[in-house]
């Protein structure tokens, strides 16, 4: 009975501690094809807000420029706009040279802003990658002796660490190196559990390690740089935490995965959430979640919550799930956003429908179509031309679409709604009344 008291006291206290940030997952992004669906291994977020993403599966005999011969099956890396549409160089197949024809097994963004990026598949060769995230030229590479998980960095000093998938491999330690990628030498002589992905501090003092089969995450502390690793600690106890990243301005923020369902965390975690751990307060404080694209079949799936990260501002999450090729590659998630649900309508051309209810308090429902794909605003302003609130700026696939308002916070009066999208602006009054 006293277990089942401490069970519940311990939900209760997880439940509280997390803010109410208030995280709206607005679905699939980009949200057309070939970018739809895919197995997510790979994602990261440079400092002009790109969204970088790395595809597991082979993409066969890819045709990649007028004549070239190469006919192939190669691993892609997308590179998307913050609009959702590619920057000139994506997709990249070939990094110094080298086809990518083995899978990309991690990415991680380097102290300068630039993309490491891991690739593959023991015994084939394993590379680390430095790539420049303006131009998506590679910069210099290492090969490694083993698969890696995802790399992690020590933004102050630039040291990086690199670790096994498996930490059964003999000679398989965790791995440290500089900004030439010059091994340095070893911070873990062996992990444990298998791993996708792991987190240093800053100064590179702490390494956050989870081998996802352990239901916890690890935290091994050092003096200085001179000092060797030793275990101190283990948090997010339940949790099979396969996905970490820090959050860009709450820098105490350690964002991780609670599990899947192939591996289901315990109470209090749930599966496809990600947690925001302070490392400071050592709780955690906030959480977002995936958003099932086809939830009576996710069962069968088992979609891993295998990446994570946000845009440089830390309002916008991009996370990815490794499970079956029909899965969305990546969602977005919105901090404060609005939830935008797509219908099974057919649009014949730009509308926008009068709000309902209308007057409404505080809430009403926002109803448009768009005859084809394309980047769409729906703002709200005042009477005096002030926008009062966003409810949706980015790029949609054709197709009717509805959102709910909230003014709870605006005063009572008439309010002007306006759809843009392409060349086309309209325009509707709506009245709240309180």
């Amino acid at each position: 009975m006293l277990k089942k008291i401490t069970l519940l006291l311990t939900v209760i206290l997880i439940t509280a501690s997390i803010s109410t940030a208030q995280w709206t997952n607005q679905g699939s992004w980009p949200s057309t094809a070939p970018f739809k669906t895919g197995q997510n291994h790979a994602t990261a977020v440079d400092p002009d807000g790109n969204v970088w993403v790395g595809r597991y599966a082979a993409v066969a005999k890819f045709g990649v420029a007028p004549g070239d011969t190469l006919k192939k099956s190669v691993y892609l890396i997308y590179v998307f706009k913050p609009d959702g549409t590619q920057m000139p160089f994506s997709p990249i197949w070939k990094i110094l040279g080298d086809t990518l024809l083995t899978t990309n097994r991690g990415m991680r963004l380097n102290k300068d802003g630039n993309i490491l990026m891991l690739t593959g598949n023991t015994p084939t060769p394993n590379y680390l990658y430095m790539i420049n995230y303006k131009t998506g030229v590679g910069i210099r590479k290492v090969q490694l002796k083993w698969t890696a998980a995802a790399p992690a960095v020590a933004t102050t000093t630039g040291t990086i660490f690199v670790a096994p998938v498996v930490p059964a491999l003999t000679g398989a330690p965790m791995e440290m190196y500089d900004q030439n990628l010059t091994l340095i030498g070893n911070a873990l002589p062996a992990t444990v559990g298998f791993s996708r992905s792991f987190e240093v501090s800053k100064d590179g003092n702490t390494i956050y390690w989870a081998g996802y089969t352990t239901g916890k995450v690890y935290v091994y502390n050092r003096a200085d740089e001179f000092s060797s690793f030793t275990m101190k600690d283990s948090i997010m106890i339940g949790a099979k935490v396969e996905s970490f990243t820090w959050h860009p301005t709450n820098k105490n923020q350690l964002w991780m995965s609670g599990g899947s369902q192939n591996d289901l965390p315990t109470v209090p975690y749930t599966k496809g959430t990600w947690y925001a751990y302070d490392v400071v307060q050592k709780k955690v404080v906030d959480s977002l979640k995936w958003k099932w694209s086809d939830p009576t079949s996710e069962a069968t799936k088992a979609e891993r919550p295998r990446a994570l990260a946000f845009s440089p501002d830390g309002k916008t999450a991009y996370i990815g799930s490794f499970g079956v090729g029909t899965s969305d590659l990546v969602q977005k998630v919105v901090q404060g956003g609005t939830d935008v649900e797509k219908l099974d309508e057919i649009p014949t051309g730009y509308e926008l429908s009068q709000n309902y209810p209308n007057p409404f308090n505080p809430t009403t429902n926002i109803k448009f179509s768009i005859p084809e794909q394309g980047f769409v605003s729906l703002k709200i302003y005042n009477t005096l031309g002030q926008e009062v609130a966003t409810l949706l700026n980015e790029y949609k696939s054709a197709g009717t679409y509805q959102v709910d308002f909230n003014a709870a916070k605006l005063s009572s009066g008439m309010y002007v709604y306006t759809l843009s999208s392409g060349n086309y602006r309209i325009s509707k009054k709506m009245l709240l009344m309180k």
